[in-house]
């Protein structure tokens, strides 16, 4: 269940009356990886899969799907609010890291809280080598195709979105959440599970562009970032060292282009 109706007071042109209105769900869910606890995140339920794939990926704990020997929900909890996570090669990514990361717990809603050591925030992903050209109206055109599909926040207001595309202007991958790096984990986790992360090359986010999700395209390797929202300044600064073409303030008929202009070209 992703949508709860709630009952509640509404006050609008001076008036007071009984209203309902769908929520979105938020519920947490807890991320054990060989039976230690990992990470706690909260999300919107569905695609945990994905999610906690997409996770390991972009947290450097596995490099591709090969890397897991199983990934499922413990039976065990009810609620499907524990994903258990069991990887193929011990030695594989970023043991070191995950050692450490067993002494406590994160919490994801914002990506950083639970690391202690600055080079647990930045990662070592190596500036993106492929270049390719994209038009404007291309990407206007991903635009639209990206906003007809958030049902859920056209029914609650409340959930981010994240969607991948291909140099063939397909649509490889969509999904939504309560948290934007989730909506974004849930994507290229997709993307991972069925073998397909080279085909990535655009990714579209409902959030501002914060340097984590920056990263997170870094990892992926795409080459165009695109938020609806505004970048910050670690953010600029991270996709021009990997590379990255940045666009913020996607609106109809309009965009902000901060980094890499060369590969956007008008049509």
């Amino acid at each position: 269940m992703q949508i709860l109706r709630h009952k509640t007071s509404r006050f609008k042109d001076n008036a007071l009356f009984v209203a309902e209105y769908n929520l979105a769900v938020e519920e947490l869910l807890e991320i054990y990886i060989d039976d230690c606890p990992y990470a706690i995140t909260m999300r919107l339920p569905g695609d945990d899969i994905n999610l906690v794939t997409g996770f390991c990926f972009t947290e450097g704990i596995i490099g591709s799907r090969d890397d897991l020997l199983a990934i499922r929900h413990c039976e065990s909890i009810p609620g499907e609010r524990r994903v258990l996570v069991y990887l193929k090669r011990k030695k594989s990514c970023n043991t070191v890291n995950l050692e450490k990361r067993r002494e406590y717990l994160s919490k994801s809603s914002c990506a950083l809280c639970g690391k202690s050591e600055a080079d647990e925030i930045y990662s070592e992903s190596p500036p993106v080598k492929t270049f390719h050209y994209m038009s404007l109206r291309a990407i206007l055109r991903f635009k639209q195709s990206f906003e007809t599909r958030q049902t859920i926040f056209q029914l609650t207001g409340s959930t981010h979105s994240a969607a991948l595309f291909g140099l063939r202007r397909n649509l490889l991958a969509f999904a939504e959440d309560i948290g934007r790096h989730n909506a974004f984990d849930k994507v290229i986790g997709a993307l991972v599970n069925e073998g397909k992360t080279r085909e990535a090359f655009l990714a579209i986010v409902s959030s501002r562009l914060s340097f984590e999700m920056v990263q997170k395209a870094g990892v992926l390797g795409l080459e165009i970032l695109v938020g609806l929202s505004a970048p910050t300044s670690m953010a600029v600064e991270m996709a021009e060292r990997l590379n990255i073409t940045l666009i913020g303030f996607l609106r109809e008929n309009s965009m902000s282009i901060y980094t890499h202009r060369e590969r956007i070209f008008h049509s």
